[in-house]
């Protein structure tokens, strides 16, 4: 572990400057890949990797804000899943952008709008992984910037395959890609550290850093251990290739979790920032359980709060699929049971259970956030968003879910929209998924705030202090500098906008 002396900050924090070197050996990893509990100093070294945070602050901390004539100083937050960094070379190039894109297109405004941001929150971070060139994906973002920035790892990648202990037959090649057979050939065992999890990049003095661990909700080692089924194969299979360098086994330990950060403000105020990443392998009931589980570790925080993250709100279950599987779900559904009972019993039953079905889909398209009728409109998702809303903190405090037109992204006005863009149809999707009758497309990350003296969270009148203003889903930029028209990453960035002081105070008087 490697550390420099402590330096006094702004009003006398202590801010350090810690970088942590990674636990686990190569060897550790290899052990790591034969066992699903490891034991004694294997399982130390192991639960302190997944534990410890590893900081670097910025070069040359920022001593200013942004500024617009509505809501006067303010700070960018940007949020963005950037599936495990495959492309990092051009996320730097967005935020490089930084001041060369004030205006000209819709592109362009995307680009000033995402590059200007003064806190990213980044999901599926590698870091020594063989997919991602073994870089610290994190760190090449973050310098390119003079952002300081803290990573943890949610998983401790061990596929013996990607570790390179285990080989593929030759039957088995004629599933690989070209450039994953030459990757699994070519391991580099110096540089493989295997780690993978989230990130908080800054321009602020970071004060200090946690991972808080979430329930788990799929077992990452056990069940992607088990060979896949011929209906996972077949949803994986929809390219030539099963097996490419984007989706080899995930073999792997550890599980879901939230990385928080407190970070020092120009202004001498403590921000508490939160990036996290719900399990997407499984039912909604567990992510609740994620969430609520963070909540109950957050609610002695004081500070403005800001949570972002891919919380995988598609009301499904993306774990690898069985027909005894499928069954199964059924069967431990008791609401399945009662919506057969209702159709058994109701002379017109079919016929209104198919529309009530209709109507149900319609009125969840790209919004999760509805309301859970059990039975007749079921949502498994709306609970977490009941929770938000009501959610309490220990100083009274509560999260915004206002949406009024003057805060919100082109006057879209509604549940959250000051922090998430709302579209037409339920909000701007963060995530499509191709499939045989068109495209699924899904709201899936988020912006969840606690600003400064909120006591209701549905209260226009309340304090917008530290307030969420202007939550925007930035599509095009997700395909900037893109010959071929591909993808930066499967999900849309998403960004938001905190006043330091609440704007209505702008034209008053002292």
């Amino acid at each position: 572990m490697k550390g420099t002396p402590e330096v006094t900050g702004p009003a006398s924090f202590v801010i350090l400057e810690i970088f942590t070197d990674p636990i686990l050996s190569y060897q550790n990893l290899v052990e790591l890949s034969k066992v699903e509990d490891p034991k004694g100093e294997l399982f130390k070294k192991h639960q302190m990797q997944l534990l410890t945070p590893m900081i670097k602050q910025p070069k040359n901390p920022s001593e200013g804000f942004l500024n617009d004539k509505s809501i006067g100083q303010f700070f960018r937050v940007a949020h963005w899943n950037i599936e495990r960094g495959f492309n990092a070379d051009k996320i730097k190039k967005v935020f490089e952008s930084r001041g060369k894109y004030l205006s000209g297109g819709d592109l362009n405004d995307e680009l000033a709008a995402l590059s200007l941001s003064d806190i990213v929150l980044l999901n599926e971070v590698d870091y020594g992984v063989p997919r991602t060139n073994y870089e610290n994906i994190a760190e090449k973002i973050a310098a390119s910037l003079g952002y300081g920035y803290v990573f943890a790892p949610e998983f401790i990648e061990v596929d013996p395959y990607q570790l390179g202990v285990k080989k593929f037959t030759e039957d088995e090649k004629l599933f690989l890609e070209k450039s994953a057979l030459e990757q699994l050939e070519n391991i580099q065992k110096e540089k493989y550290l295997g780690l993978h999890g989230s990130a908080i990049l800054t321009k602020y003095p970071i004060l200090s850093a946690r991972v808080i661990r979430l329930p788990n909700c799929y077992g990452w080692y056990v069940e992607e251990a088990r060979k896949l089924s011929s209906i996972e194969y077949a949803r994986r299979g929809a390219a030539d290739k099963v097996f490419s360098a984007k989706i080899l086994t995930e073999l792997r330990h550890g599980s879901r979790m939230a990385l928080v950060a407190d970070l020092m403000l120009p202004s001498n105020q403590v921000v508490t920032v939160v990036s996290t990443h719900l399990e997407n392998r499984c039912l909604p009931e567990c992510r609740f359980d994620q969430f609520q589980h963070l909540l109950n570790r957050l609610i002695t925080v004081r500070n403005p709060l800001i949570i972002g993250g891919d919380f995988n709100t598609t009301s499904t279950d993306a774990s690898p699929v069985t027909v005894k599987k499928e069954v199964l779900k059924k069967v431990k559904d008791p609401e399945f049971f009662a919506k057969q009972a209702l159709v058994a019993i109701t002379p017109i039953g079919l016929a209104e259970n198919l529309v009530l079905s209709f109507f149900n889909k319609a009125r969840q398209y790209k919004n999760p956030t509805k309301k859970d009728i059990p039975i007749i409109l079921p949502n498994k998702e709306g609970r977490l968003f009941e929770l938000l809303k009501d959610f309490v903190f220990s100083d009274n405090e509560t999260f915004d879910v206002r949406g009024i037109p003057e805060k919100s992204y082109r006057a879209k006005a509604g549940f959250l929209s000051d922090s998430n863009e709302i579209a037409l149809k339920g909000y701007a999707e963060t995530f499509e998924l191709p499939r045989a009758l068109g495209v699924g497309k899904f709201k899936l990350d988020w912006f969840f705030v606690k600003p400064y003296g909120l006591n209701m969270s549905n209260n226009k009148q309340g304090s917008y202090t530290f307030a969420p203003h202007f939550g925007r889903t930035l599509k095009l930029a997700n395909n900037a500098f893109s010959e071929s028209g591909e993808s930066i990453s499967d999900h849309y960035p998403i960004v938001v906008d905190i006043p330091i002081r609440d704007p209505r105070l702008l034209n008053k008087k002292d």
